[in-house]
This record gives C-alpha cells, sequence and structure tokens, in this order.
C-alpha cells in the first residue's frame, strides 16, 4: 500500500505544479493573503505584526504560500498594511495582525494578533476593505462600519478618535462599494453618489475643498459611478457607463493623463474606457480592460507597474503589461495592489506577482524583486499534512465505485467533503456512511469531515 500512495503521490506531484487553484489574493504592505478553491486561507510575506495569521512569531518570513488554520469556509478578504479582514461564508467577520490602533476591532488595545480572531458575533457582514491602518465594513442591510486608526477623520464618525471595535457610520442603509485608503475613504451608495472623507490633501476626495471632513461628505453631484478606491494620494473609479476616471495627487503620474500635475476633480482617462478592474497602489495604478490585457502606470521603483523594468521617471500613461508566450496571454481576471507590489489572477485561476520581494511578498520562494509577471505555483495539501489528523477510516481503499468511513469515535458528522490534493472541493454529499466516487479520476484524495468544530481528514486512493 505504502509503494501505491508514493506512486500516485509522485504523478500528482508532477500535475500539482502547474496548476491553477487561486479565486482572489490581496497584497498588504509587506505581505500577501490568498484564498483558494474550496475556501482555504493562505498567505506569505514578512510576519513581524503576526500579519501571516499562522500563529508563528514576529520574526517569521514565509517566502511560499501556507495555510492559515485548516478552516475550509472563508469568502472575502482585504489586506491593510500590517493587518487582515476577512469574512467567512457564514457572514462571521475575523481580523489579524498590527493592532497599535485598534485596527483588528475586537475591542481590544494589544499590539498585535497572530491567528485570525472573530470580531464580535455579527453574522451578517458583507463587504470588506482594509486601510492602511483601519477598517471599513458594510453589512448586508446596507450600514458602513469602521474602526482603527482616526488621527485624520478617515473612519468618517465626525470625530478624531481611535476606534478599536465596529462603530456605525451615520445612518444611511444604501452603501454599496467602500475603499479605504492611508488618510482618507471613498464610497458609493446604490443610487451611483460618490462620497469621501479624511483628509483632503492633493484633493484626494475629487474636489479641493474642504481640507479635511471628518463625516462622509458627497463629492460632486453626478449619480452613476460604480466602483472606486482610495489609493494614498489619489482616487479612481469606474463609472456605470464603464468610463473611467481618476484624480487628485500625480506626483509619480499615478493619474494616467500623461502629467505629473494633480487634479482637483475626476478626469476622464478615454484609452481607459471599458476597464473591468482596477487597482491601487501607494503611487501607482492598474487596470484590466475588457480585452483582459493589464496596463499599469505611475510609481514603478521596484518594478511594480510589471513592464518588465524599474523605470525613472515613471510612465505617466499606462502602459501594457507584456505578454510573453503563451505565460502571459491576455485572459487576466482580477488584479490588486497596496504599496509596492501587484498580483493578479488569469481566468483560469493561476496567479502571478511582481514587484518588491524583500519579505517575500510575492511567494515565489524567493526574495528578489520581480518587475515582470512571475507565477506562483499552488501550494499542495500532502500527506503529512493529515497524519495527526486522522481519526476516521476509508474501506474500501483503494476503491472504485463506492467509499465507506468508519467513525471509531462515535462522531456524530454535520458535514463531509472530498477534496483533492490542492484542497478543492470535488464532492460535498449529505452526510452518510457511503459515499459515491465513480465519477472520480484515479488518484488520491481525502476525506474531510467536520464534528464538534473539528475536522477529521483521511486519505484515500480511487483506482
Amino acid at each position: 500500500m505504502r509503494k501505491t500512495l508514493l506512486c500516485y503521490t509522485l504523478i500528482l506531484y508532477s500535475l500539482i505544479a502547474h496548476s491553477q487553484c487561486w479565486t482572489e489574493v490581496s497584497p498588504g504592505g509587506i505581505h500577501s493573503i490568498g484564498l483558494r478553491d474550496g475556501g482555504t486561507l493562505w498567505s506569505w510575506g514578512r510576519n513581524n505584526s503576526g500579519q501571516l495569521g499562522t500563529g508563528e512569531n514576529n520574526s517569521t518570513i514565509n517566502k511560499s504560500p501556507k495555510q492559515v488554520g485548516t478552516d475550509g469556509n472563508w469568502s472575502r478578504i482585504s489586506a491593510g498594511n500590517s493587518h487582515n479582514l476577512a469574512i467567512k461564508t457564514d457572514g462571521t467577520l475575523w481580523a489579524w495582525g498590527r493592532n497599535s490602533d485598534g485596527q483588528i476591532g475586537i475591542g481590544s488595545n494589544a499590539s498585535s494578533f497572530n491567528t485570525p480572531q472573530q470580531i464580535g458575533t455579527d453574522t451578517d457582514w458583507a463587504y470588506i476593505s482594509a486601510g492602511d491602518e483601519f477598517s471599513l465594513a458594510l453589512k448586508t442591510n446596507g450600514t458602513l462600519w469602521a474602526w482603527g486608526d482616526n488621527f485624520f477623520g478617515q473612519l468618517g464618525d465626525n470625530s478624531t478618535d481611535d476606534r478599536n471595535a465596529p462603530v456605525q457610520i451615520g445612518t444611511a442603509t444604501n452603501w454599496v462599494s467602500i475603499s479605504a485608503g492611508t488618510q482618507h475613504s471613498l464610497a458609493v451608495k446604490t443610487n451611483g453618489e460618490l462620497w469621501a472623507w479624511g483628509t483632503n490633501n492633493t484633493s484626494r476626495f475629487g474636489t479641493n475643498t474642504p481640507a479635511t471632513s471628518y463625516a462622509p461628505m458627497q463629492i460632486g453631484t453626478d449619480t452613476d459611478w460604480s466602483k472606486v478606491l482610495a489609493g494614498r494620494d489619489h482616487g479612481v473609479g469606474i463609472k456605470t457607463n464603464g468610463t473611467f476616471w481618476t484624480w487628485g495627487g500625480n506626483t509619480t503620474g499615478q493619474l494616467g493623463d500623461g502629467s505629473t500635475v494633480d487634479k482637483t476633480t475626476p478626469i476622464n482617462i478615454a484609452s481607459l474606457n471599458g476597464a473591468v478592474k482596477i487597482a491601487k497602489g501607494h503611487q501607482h495604478t492598474a487596470v484590466i480592460k475588457n480585452d483582459g490585457s493589464i496596463w499599469s502606470w505611475g510609481g514603478n521603483a521596484t518594478g511594480q507597474l510589471g513592464i518588465g523594468s524599474s523605470l525613472t521617471p515613471t510612465p505617466p500613461s499606462p502602459t501594457l503589461v507584456p505578454t510573453q508566450e503563451n505565460t502571459f496571454s491576455n485572459n487576466w481576471a482580477y488584479i490588486d495592489s497596496k504599496i509596492t507590489h501587484t498580483v493578479a489572477i488569469k481566468a483560469d485561476g493561476s496567479l502571478f506577482t511582481w514587484g518588491s520581494n524583500l519579505w517575500g511578498q510575492l511567494g515565489d520562494g524567493s526574495q528578489i524583486a520581480k518587475s515582470s509577471p512571475v507565477a506562483i505555483t499552488c501550494p499542495t495539501l500532502t500527506t503529512t499534512d493529515f497524519e495527526n489528523q486522522e481519526s476516521i477510516a476509508i474501506y474500501p481503499n483503494p476503491a472504485h465505485s463506492f467509499i465507506s468511513i468508519r467513525n471509531e469515535k462515535n462522531l456524530s458528522f454535520t458535514s463531509i467533503k472530498v477534496i483533492d490534493l490542492f484542497g478543492k472541493v470535488l464532492i460535498e454529499p449529505l452526510v452518510s456512511e457511503e459515499i459515491n466516487v465513480e465519477g472520480l479520476s484515479s488518484g488520491m484524495y481525502f476525506i474531510q469531515a467536520a464534528a464538534n468544530g473539528q475536522l477529521y481528514q483521511a486519505k484515500f486512493i480511487r483506482n
């Protein structure tokens, strides 16, 4: 049996190295977090404030993705400078990492947390945005909530007091899109209005007055905004008609209009009309156009634009992230960026990263900066990962048509899943001791069963 398992493992490993598995990735200041198919959570980079969430000490540097816990029900993520927010499929809200300004939101002033902490007990959280040192979130009822650093009024609660637990911002119930920047926040309501609050240096609100707003204020009178993002000194947005707009600070050409002159009101970048995804860095910007291509511009000191070089002066106009043979064909589906590195996912779930990598935040196993997209191999589940967790038995094993679960502890399972070595859920049958596996290809798989808040797992072979 051991030889059989080894044979299957070697065969599958050769396939795994080139697999695609990512659904969402969010870059932080010097780390990244990601969701894989199957709902598992992963992180990589520096852990100086516990932002990796793996429980490791603050001297840890993980240069490749490592799983955070064993839960497989994560649905949304957002990485801040050194803290993270995440929502599970049950609507609960979680956070971890630096907490010097209360940005974890659990009512504590402890400096940091190195594993995910649940924020309250509510189960109606819908959307999250982690700023540099503060947090924004929306509930399913359209209410807006904020917590963390508030020195510049970026929480919007009409004060400058830090908050270590979520506070509701106003009474409106029609918020639909939020973005937490460094010293300001942007948001859109269901009626298409654009709102901003915090400090307004460089006209990052999209207007040149006032200098500061401690509560959300409407920007202009347009009612056709769809999505907006707040950079450090600038803003970017898409309207419902697909047009692309930028405004605010432009010292590195991050607005994309070919200049380095600040703009006090939103300007249309006509060449990017039709953009479907947008990413804002501190001083750079990137988009995915409707043809699947990536364009980027602005600050590029560490190669965060992905255009094959670290240019000075930086490109003030959108530049195509070049394709290289078939590896980087134009089928990009997701992009995000923070300070000096960028992540992007293709339609097939393959992940690429580029930019600064001093702390392993690209996840490619090195600490060398990359100025072009580099593929990140899917992390795999190994038999070793499960050896100490096996509390159930599978028979027959190997199996062909059906498998049965022998439960020696007489546990009452609440869910059962069949997963592959990538952690992808393939079968999620009704709770039963017998499962039909005829539809699976030959290879190694795992049964994952939940009971009493714990996961119990065992491997089997489909022949």
